[in-house]
């Protein structure tokens, strides 16, 4: 085959797997709204002509039972969405869910790897508040931080579909194609951080991500990468519960903030080998794609 049928096929793979991604959740949000607006207008927990205001951000503002109704009908889209994400890419082949993927794992290097996350995670959020970013989905993360549903979804689901997709199926695309990880691992970050719109998410999510591609590379268990996720994802709701913002901006600043990223960095190589050198070759390790 030649390099440009190959290419095709590899962006033709990503793109398709991005439209159903997107198609499922559109698809969903629109039918959990339907279904619980008339549910609730009909048991007249809302007001009758809400069905015709759902995207009035006023409306919806002014009217708590219809945000309430939105915000749940947004956490069960998450739900069904993510479920139906990963029976496709389960039963089109693009990464197979087996239950060796909560075996065969070392808890030392769990136990590593997840140090590494959380140090990689702090020094990326010290890193990003150094830049006018724009938040355009703080309302609706911090909507959903306050509903069960919508926590499980954020902390859980998101981070289980997320890794299943970009590190699972379209990084072990990316691999198969480059032969080597690190084109293979900046290239599905790049994707994953992309795909997110949202601009202080784009450069999070990029840099997390490539520290997520290599630790999933370098263990060959997708285990550990979902674990880092839902520790990230946790952390942000918590703080989003718990409206820590303005004192992560205050210690990110100044001579402290820096001090602080320059430490957390170093901790972050430091686990990085550590995490290494505790594994065997990457040839050893049998991988799960």
């Amino acid at each position: 085959m030649s390099l440009i049928n190959k290419v095709f096929r590899l962006v033709v793979t990503i793109i398709g797997l991005l439209a159903v991604y997107y198609v499922l959740q559109l698809m969903f949000l629109r039918l959990a709204t339907d279904l619980l607006i008339k549910y609730a207008s009909h048991a007249g927990s809302i007001p009758p002509e809400a069905a015709d205001f759902t995207y009035n951000v006023q409306y919806v503002n002014d009217h708590p039972a219809v945000k309430s109704c939105l915000v749940n009908a947004r956490a069960l889209g998450i739900l069904f969405s993510t479920m139906s994400m990963l029976l496709f890419i389960h039963f089109a082949g693009y990464y197979r869910l087996r239950r060796g993927l909560w075996r065969s794992i070392s808890l030392k290097s769990l136990f590593i790897s997840t140090l590494l996350v959380y140090s990689s995670m702090v020094a990326l959020n010290i890193f990003v508040q150094w830049f006018p970013l724009q938040d355009n989905l703080d309302t609706v993360f911090d909507d959903l931080s306050h509903n069960i549903l919508g926590v499980f979804g954020l902390a859980v689901l998101a981070p289980l579909l997320e890794e299943v997709l970009f590190r699972g199926a379209i990084q072990g695309c990316l691999m198969r194609f480059y032969g080597r990880p690190w084109p293979a691992i900046i290239t599905a970050a790049l994707v994953f951080g992309i795909i997110h719109w949202n601009p202080v998410q784009v450069v999070y999510a990029s840099l997390f991500g490539i520290v997520l591609g290599w630790i999933y590379y370098r263990t060959g268990s997708l285990l550990y990468v979902i674990v880092g996720h839902v520790l990230n994802n946790t952390f942000a709701v918590i703080t989003t519960v718990l409206g820590s913002g303005a004192e992560e901006k205050s210690v990110s600043g100044g001579s402290v903030g820096i001090a602080s990223f320059v430490i957390f960095v170093l901790l972050s190589i430091y686990l990085a080998t550590k995490l290494n050198n505790s594994l065997p070759p990457v040839e050893d390790l049998k991988g799960e794609n």
